[in-house]
This record gives C-alpha cells, sequence and structure tokens, in this order.
C-alpha cells in the first residue's frame, strides 16, 4: 500500500478520534451544566425555606416580646393599683382613728355634765377604796374573749 493511503487512514482515525474526545468534552460540559442548575434550583429552594423559616421565627419573637411588654405594663397598674389601695386604707385608718378620738372626747364630755354619772364615781371610788384597785380591762388578759373560742388562759 501506498503512503498516501496511510497518511490519508492516519488522518481519518485523527479526525475520528478528535470528533470523539469533542463529543465527549461537550456532553461532559453539558451533564456539569445541568448539574450546577440543578445544585441552583436546589439551593435557590432551600435558601427561600431559610428566608420563611426566619421570618416566622421573627414574628414569634416579636410576639413573645409584645406579651413580655403586655405583662410588664399590667404587673405596673398593679403596682400602682396596689399603691392606691394602701393610700387609700391609710387614709380610712386615720379618719377612723379621728372619729374614735372624737367620741372619745364627746362621751368624756358627756360624763362631765352628767350629774348621775358623778354620784356614781363617788360611789365606785368608795368601793374601790374598800376593796382595792378595780383592774383595768387591759390588764385583764381574758377582757374581750370567750370562753367558747378556746383561747383563755389556764385556770380561768
Amino acid at each position: 500500500m501506498d503512503t498516501w493511503i496511510w497518511i490519508l487512514i492516519g488522518v481519518v482515525v485523527l479526525a475520528i478520534v478528535i470528533v470523539a474526545v469533542l463529543a465527549a468534552t461537550r456532553k461532559r460540559q453539558q451533564r456539569e451544566q445541568e448539574e450546577r442548575a440543578r445544585r441552583d434550583r436546589e439551593n435557590r429552594q432551600h435558601a427561600q425555606d431559610l428566608r420563611r423559616h426566619a421570618e416566622e421565627q421573627d414574628i414569634a419573637a416579636r410576639e413573645r416580646e409584645a406579651a413580655a411588654l403586655q405583662a410588664d405594663a399590667e404587673a405596673q397598674r398593679a403596682r400602682v393599683e396596689a399603691d392606691r389601695k394602701e393610700h387609700e386604707a391609710r387614709q380610712r385608718a386615720e379618719a377612723a382613728d379621728e372619729v374614735r378620738e372624737q367620741v372619745e372626747r364627746e362621751r368624756a364630755d358627756a360624763d362631765a355634765l352628767d350629774p348621775d354619772l358623778a354620784a356614781d364615781t363617788d360611789r365606785d371610788a368608795t368601793d374601790r377604796d374598800a376593796t382595792g384597785p378595780r383592774p383595768s380591762p387591759a390588764d385583764d388578759p381574758t377582757h374581750g374573749r370567750h370562753a367558747a373560742d378556746g383561747d383563755l388562759p389556764p385556770g380561768r
């Protein structure tokens, strides 16, 4: 065979090899491009899911924050109300003390004006002199208590 036929066969084989290599390279590049496109779609979807989840978490955090602020406001309102009631209770107690003092003054004035009471007081003083001093109700541990209450000291 002549050399030129061998050269022609070599060129044809070389052309077939080059076409095969180019086809394989293009196929590989196409697969890589499709793989990249698939990964990009998946990454976009995953990013979208993450953003949605972050938004939900942000909303939940703001709701918790609002609930905490509301609870704090309610506690502050309760403290203010308690302070107001305490102030009102003090004022009522002071008013009650003033009324008690007025009642005691009026009783003392009435006792000073009552001629019958003056005679009873003289008789009580005579009785007290004979029997000794009369104990004051404040000195009596049973004063204001009832036997049914069960809180009397032993022996009484």
